[in-house]
């Protein structure tokens, strides 16, 4: 009789562990829905960076979420910062991967034709808010 018990219990633990795990990734600030919910991306756009680059990138994301893209020109400080602090959903600019920024928001791989580039160099990039790993991984799918 303690086999069957410890069998049911072993179950329903094994359960209620494969039940939590069907949304992953997640976005524990809720970015994908925000953006799903509102129909709007917000992009920061570093002043002076050429945006045609992430244009057909962003057209693609928007398209997959019914919803448009709203860019908000300004300095790569005050635009990261903004995303840090989510008010915006994706910051487009030339990042490098040893930018100070690397440790405060996510950077993407590369966007164009070259994929292969030296940490110090600057290269067009998103900058995602940390942590929202589905907005993350649906915008990157795009980049491809």
């Amino acid at each position: 009789m303690q086999t069957g018990l410890t069998g049911r219990m072993l179950l329903g633990a094994l359960l209620l562990m494969v039940a939590g795990c069907n949304d992953l990734p997640q976005d524990p600030a809720g970015t994908t829905e925000r953006v799903k919910r509102s129909g709007s991306i917000l992009v920061g756009m570093v002043a002076g960076d050429d945006y045609q680059v992430a244009d057909a990138i962003l057209q693609r994301v928007a398209s997959r979420n019914e919803a448009d893209v709203r860019v908000y020109a300004g300095s790569a400080e005050e635009l990261l910062t903004a995303l840090e602090k989510g008010r915006l959903d994706l910051v487009y600019g030339e990042f490098a991967k040893s930018s100070p920024w690397s440790r405060r928001v996510h950077l993407s791989p590369p966007l164009g034709r070259r994929k292969i580039v030296g940490t110090d160099e600057n290269v067009p990039r998103f900058a995602f808010r940390n942590g929202e790993n589905g907005w993350i991984m649906l915008v990157q799918e795009e980049i491809r």
